[in-house]
């Protein structure tokens, strides 16, 4: 009998010990629905797709203090908004493919080249993915045995990574003028986003690359 107990004993022990060592929140984690974004990287990929007769960009955007350049890496929680592929007519971006060595563009001068409104098109293979002034949606891509996240998303980087968060942009637009950048796009799960990018007339360093990141 006493033996019996003791098993009883241990058995909620060791439910109490599990029910400890759960990590689910006390309660939903509430991001910011209209973040305002101070850095930026941008990425030229000239024509990447030989069948799309566009230039191809990539941005990333973070809130404030979230990247610290000599550490090359996120080093505090924030919101990081990523476009992979932002098709942009050639002739808009004909100084960035022509650029001499020790070109300088500020981030007003950029989007005096880009200004307009961009859509999210159409998926990969879809009859309008590529089209003039739009960028490609999130989503989950499959080769083979492989899986990749592709397109727009946005991460949410959390100071305990456990919370941190990535969601797809599958819809929704962004327009860019002199001042800066308006987006209003949506996630997956229909999280609506209306942030924005302020022109802060600083020089960006713009990477010329033919691969992916």
């Amino acid at each position: 009998m006493a033996k019996k107990s003791a098993y009883k004993i241990l058995g909620c022990f060791l439910i109490f010990l599990i029910s400890c060592g759960t990590h689910e929140p006390r309660q939903p984690h509430v991001y910011e629905q209209n973040p305002e974004f101070t850095y930026m990287r941008v990425e030229f990929f000239g024509q990447f797709y030989a069948h799309i007769p566009y230039y191809v960009l990539s941005f990333t955007f973070m809130t404030d203090g979230m990247w610290n350049d000599d550490s090359t890496a996120v080093v505090a929680p924030g919101q990081h908004l990523f476009f992979e592929d932002v098709f942009v007519p050639k002739e808009r971006l004909d100084a960035l493919q022509n650029a001499p060595a020790g070109f300088v563009l500020t981030d007003r001068k950029l989007f005096e080249m880009l200004a307009g409104g961009y859509r999210a098109s159409g998926r990969v293979g879809a009859e309008n993915f590529g089209d003039s002034f739009t960028f490609a949606p999130g989503e989950i891509f499959r080769v083979d045995n492989s899986v990749y996240t592709i397109g727009a998303r946005i991460m949410y980087h959390e100071q305990n990574p456990f919370f941190s968060a990535r969601k797809l942009i599958t819809g929704g637009s962004f327009t860019v003028s002199p001042d800066g950048i308006v987006f209003n796009i949506a996630t997956d799960g229909g999280f609506a986003i209306d942030g924005k990018y302020r022109s802060l007339e600083q020089k960006i360093n713009v990477r010329y690359s033919s691969e992916r990141p």
